[in-house]
């Protein structure tokens, strides 16, 4: 791994502004700075980061006298394990902060010298020893040696000894749980990083250069041969894996020397379709044979071994399941019994047992994380064999193509019990041991009829195969908060959102309006009782207020007379307090009761979009000061099928049992990750931050459920789409969707779980979110063209596609310009107009007061360069010779520069009209502006070049002729005496 990349994964995230600039040092080096400003900066980033060192080493400190006196005397046993624990997750950080910003100076002065072969003497061997001498942070080994001593100490009173100890005889005195010792071993050692580097770790421009040059493969062999190439590797990075993995390279061999002969053989007769008996050489009998490690081997062989291999990672994987299953059970009851040891007030309070517990408690939390990462690597495991055969199914379809059998054999494999089988109880299990670890306090639940939630809520996208690794770095952190009660990690969430046939709440939601509102009905679970009816209030941050969510609830049954104005507020009011609510509580919901009716009569509201998908939410029991939840199996799904407020009569969402169009439907192909913070949203806690900016994570600003489904499924309705909707990896997704008549061929439905469908149509089951199934049968070839996204996949000599993003760092190929229908007006390449065929898209912008002050400021700075050009301009037409040639030309000149700075006038007064009205409806366009700017330069510099032309070919002019006439003021000032008045001169005739 590069230290550019090291330096961001393992820096702590609140220290993130004190860690050495490593980037900007190596920037420095591009910009060819010379050795003193190198030097310069160099110093400067110590200085910053020497000041940070200072302050935490005295702060540690410190915190290590305290506890070394709490320890010596009777106290709560709880608080100094949490004190002692803190302490040394402290020290650990402090430990590699210095050695990471120790070599992030060594290797940027080792790159300065690499790249300009700078003469001795050189800054990596004498200027860093210079540097050494004046911070201590270089030095952090000895500085940290004693408080690393005395926290060894606080974990077993036998670390005293180990002042006297060797490297190699540390590891022996101190327990297996301190989480140190590879610190106090790599301190005694006393050897800096540099000392131990060897010529194998390359330089990271060097990697990045030769990372630069990997083919990228283009045909179906160069593709089969990476993988192999990635797979083997796999094999070779995880020797315990090596006996039970797929074995790839032999399967794929085989299917080679069979497609030999497959070609040679013309009498071989195609099969027209596959059913697996229990004698498969009945279809396969006359399938090509090969000779293959000495072994007569057909192709019905093939898929025996293609079986025996599936039925091996069958078994290995069940087994390893049971095993991490079985150990966290232990795992748990014995963390139940430290959680209780250590909260009895009954037992000796005392700085020995505090020690036993911390080495206890070190010990289980170290063997939680290894039965988190076993299980981890075990999906890395399934994950890597699945790809496998579902590259040699897909090999031997193209090899083979006689015998397909791509798609009998994926839905054989999806229905192995190492795929099918929901194994999130491992996730819940664990998340009670760190929980019981980290002795969690629950609040205080809110019983009210009325609940509001007052939050800031940021979303990220999570790549699938990132799901996993971040449920486990949450968990760790927070525990899984069970909605129900079942043995899964998530909860089946729907939620029906609400709109008109204008899209009004949609429109406000996307411009950000304040006082924009969303109205949904949400149930939870696969009983539709309660129903949660909610409002989503958007307000500016700057005006003092927040956007806030409130709800309340009602019965199922209640819906439809609800939402058509039958059912009352007083009847609702009637009924709260036959359930013995509070009188509070009744006005308070009574009041939202009456506003969202209000809203759903005027506005015309009815039922428009269905989202449903499966939530993990991870929560302090009723403690939202942090509250993260991540939304899997996401999909959306048209819902006006059931009229608009009074219209409303018989149903208020779709009848499960009446199949889904292909066209009505969309899966969203990534996890949806909310972080929602109360309090001092600025400074989260320091796990959120290092999670956000681990790498797992993409944040999508403002994206919302609601906007994409209505975007995707109503675009008929719609007058702007959202910015994420030309992302690269949601585009598969958004084409699948498309209506009808955009796909040339299509005709799949989707059914509700137990509805009937028919015969002739394709259906899975509504939110179990396998979209690779829904299209198998669907030509690879037919044209997919989503309305909303216009051209997007331009091939050979087609011109043009929207530019896409490309938020999950996925390589996104660059596209043609003008596309064949768009309009596209030019000015030197300058000005380009959207295709009229697509939606504009829209950004959501966050609009306060400085905004439009900014742009005042803006159109001054634009008023006083013209008034400073227009000076100029007068001056030079006042001093220059009329009677010249080249003084005529000056004032040609002067007048050009006035023309210029009434131009910047008028382009600052159109400017500042265009991107106030661009403020005030919050759109993202027409506040920059590329040609006119760049004309009324170009008008200047030719203006200013006129002058200087004008004045060099009057300096080089011959002298002016001398004046016949007599200079009387010179005369005057030559006579002695007092100066009196002289007569005027004659009149001088020609």
């Amino acid at each position: 791994m590069k230290f550019g990349q090291a330096l961001e994964q393992e820096a702590r995230a609140d220290w993130a502004a004190h860690y050495v600039n490593y980037k900007r040092a190596k920037a420095r080096i591009k910009e060819k700075a010379d050795v003193p400003q190198y030097k310069t900066f160099i110093m400067e980033e110590c200085n910053r980061v020497e000041s940070f060192y200072r302050i935490m080493v005295e702060e540690l400190k410190r915190e290590s006298e305290a506890l070394k006196a709490l320890m010596n005397q009777s106290g709560s046993v709880e608080m100094m394990v949490n004190r002692s624990w803190k302490h040394t997750e402290d020290l650990g950080d402090l430990y590699d902060f210095g050695r990471l910003n120790h070599d992030g100076v060594r290797k940027s002065l080792k790159k300065y010298d690499k790249t300009f072969l700078t003469q001795q003497p050189k800054l990596q061997s004498q200027y860093l020893e210079e540097l050494k001498t004046q911070y201590k942070f270089f030095s952090f080994r000895e500085d940290l040696k004693d408080l690393l001593f005395q926290c060894a100490i606080f974990w077993n009173e036998d670390a005293t000894k180990l002042r006297g100890l060797r490297a190699s005889e540390i590891r022996e005195v101190l327990p297996a749980s301190f989480p140190l010792a590879g610190q106090l071993v790599d301190q005694k050692k006393m050897h800096s990083s540099e000392e131990t580097e060897t010529e194998a770790e390359s330089d990271d421009e060097d990697k990045g250069r030769k990372a630069g040059q990997i083919k990228v493969p283009q045909t179906e062999a160069e593709k089969d041969e990476q993988f192999e190439q990635q797979y083997t590797h796999q094999r070779l990075s995880k020797p315990e894996w090596n006996n039970f993995l797929a074995d790839y390279q032999k399967l794929n061999n085989i299917l080679k020397e069979l497609a030999k002969i497959a070609g040679v053989k013309s009498a071989f007769a195609p099969v027209a379709s596959l059913s697996m008996s229990d004698h498969p050489a009945a279809a396969y009998g006359a399938a090509p044979e090969i000779i293959y490690e000495g072994k007569r081997i057909k192709e019905d062989d093939w898929f025996k071994l293609v079986d025996k291999e599936v039925e091996d990672i069958s078994k290995v994987t069940d087994a390893e399941v049971t095993r991490v299953r079985s150990g966290l059970v232990s795992l748990r009851d014995r963390c139940e019994g430290w959680s209780k040891k250590t909260k009895d007030k009954s037992a000796a309070q005392t700085g020995a047992r505090a020690s036993v517990m911390l080495q206890q408690l070190g010990a289980l939390e170290q063997e939680a994380k290894q039965l988190g990462s076993d299980f981890l690597s075990l999906e890395k495991f399934v994950n890597l064999n699945f790809q496998a055969f579902e590259k040699l199914l897909k090999n031997h379809d193209r090899l083979l193509p006689n015998t397909p059998c791509h798609q009998f054999y994926m839905s054989k494999l999806r229905n192995q019990g190492w795929i099918r089988n929901d194994f999130s109880d491992v996730f819940v299990t664990l998340s009670d041991c760190h929980s019981l670890l980290r002795q969690d306090s629950t609040g205080q639940q809110n019983t009210d009829a009325k609940q509001d939630f007052v939050r800031n809520t940021k979303k990220y996208w999570v790549a699938t195969e990132h799901v996993s690794s971040v449920k486990h770095l949450i968990l760790q952190h927070l525990p899984v908060f069970k909605m129900s009660s079942g043995g899964g990690d998530s909860q089946l969430i729907n939620s029906v959102y609400f709109d008109n046939r204008q899209m009004q709440l949609y429109h406000g939601r996307m411009d950000k309006t304040p006082g924009a509102i969303a109205l949904r009905l949400r149930w939870y679970g696969t009983e539709c009782n309660p129903v949660f009816v909610e409002r989503k209030t958007h307000l500016d941050a700057w005006t003092g207020n927040v956007s806030v969510k409130e709800r309340f609830t009602i019965d199922e049954e209640l819906c439809v007379p609800f939402l058509n104005g039958s059912y009352t507020v007083n009847e609702y009011a009637d009924e709260m307090r036959r359930q013995g609510k509070k009188e509070a509580d009744i006005q308070s919901a009574c009041k939202l009761f009456s506003q969202v009716a209000r809203a759903i009569e005027s506005k015309q509201l009815g039922p428009t979009v269905r989202t449903q998908y499966m939530r993990t939410a991870f929560q302090i029991p009723f403690d939202a000061s942090v509250r993260i939840s991540l939304d899997t199996n996401l999909c959306m799904v048209r819902e006006d099928c059931c009229g608009y407020a009074s219209t409303i009569t018989e149903r208020w969402r779709r009848d499960e049992r009446v199949p889904v169009k292909a066209s009505e439907l969309t899966h969203f192909p990534h996890a949806v990750l909310e972080v929602k913070l109360q309090g001092d949203v600025e400074n989260p806690p320091v796990w959120v931050k290092d999670l956000l900016e681990g790498g797992w994570c993409t944040e999508v600003y403002k994206f919302s459920k609601f906007i994409h489904g209505s975007a995707v499924l109503l675009t008929e309705l719609v007058a702007a789409a959202p910015y994420w909707i030309d992302d690269v990896s949601i585009r598969d997704s958004v084409n699948a969707s498309a209506p009808k008549g955009a796909l040339t061929k299509r005709g799949n439905t989707v059914a509700f779980p137990g509805a009937k469908a028919d015969d002739d149509a394709s259906s899975i089951s509504f939110g179990d979110g396998v979209r690779k199934e829904r299209r198998a049968n669907e030509d690879e070839d037919a044209e997919e063209a989503h309305p909303l996204l216009g051209q997007m996949r331009p091939t050979g000599n087609q011109k043009g596609a929207r530019a896409t993003t490309d938020f999950l760092g996925r390589q996104t190929p660059k596209a043609p310009r003008n596309p064949p229908g768009d309009v596209e007006c030019t000015c030197c390449g300058l000005i380009q107009v959207e295709g009229a065929g697509t939606l504009p898209r829209k950004v959501p912008v966050r609009i306060e007061p400085k905004t439009f002050f900014a742009n005042e400021r803006t159109f001054l700075a634009w008023l006083h360069m013209s008034v400073t050009l227009g000076g100029i301009s007068s001056a030079l037409t006042v001093f220059a010779d009329n009677d010249s040639k080249e003084g005529a030309g000056v004032q040609i000149m002067s007048l050009a520069l006035t023309l210029v700075a009434a131009m910047f006038i008028l382009h600052a007064s159109h400017s500042f009209y265009i991107r106030r009205l661009s403020i005030r409806k919050r759109e993202d366009a027409g506040l920059d502006q590329i040609a006119f700017p760049i004309f009324i330069g170009c008008t200047l510099v030719v203006s200013l070049l006129g002058i200087l032309i004008a004045n060099f070919s009057e300096s080089l002019g011959p002298a002016p002729p001398p004046h016949n006439g007599t200079n009387w003021t010179l005369l005057a000032l030559e006579q002695p005496g007092p100066i009196e008045q002289s007569p005027l001169p004659p009149a001088h005739h020609p």
